[in-house]
């Protein structure tokens, strides 16, 4: 009886730990496909790194949109606010902290 208990056991924990990883494959294939998907932390910063900004020093995604701690072009340290699916810096204003 106990040689059934951890067999199925076994194989509970097996089938939760197969579908836990299914998920997460399928959620990291969502984010990188299709043009409605938000960009990835790394290519906002490429982004923002050719536009000039350096520091990049905190970046929270909030719904679809990026705020970000850099320094500007200008030398200035700003507080960014970045469309997540298209790049476009959506709002820049300096950064008083």
């Amino acid at each position: 009886m106990i040689k059934r208990t951890r067999i199925a056991l076994t194989a509970a924990t097996a089938l939760t730990l197969a579908s836990g990883v299914a998920l997460a494959q399928n959620s990291s294939q969502d984010s990188t496909s299709g043009s409605s998907s938000m960009m990835s932390i790394a290519k906002t910063v490429e982004m923002l790194e050719g536009k000039g900004y350096t520091d990049i020093d905190s970046i929270d995604r909030e719904l679809d949109r990026y705020d970000v701690d850099a320094t500007a072009p200008s030398g200035q340290r700003v507080e960014i606010t970045v469309d997540g699916k298209t790049g476009e810096v959506l709002r820049s204003e300096r950064d008083d902290d």
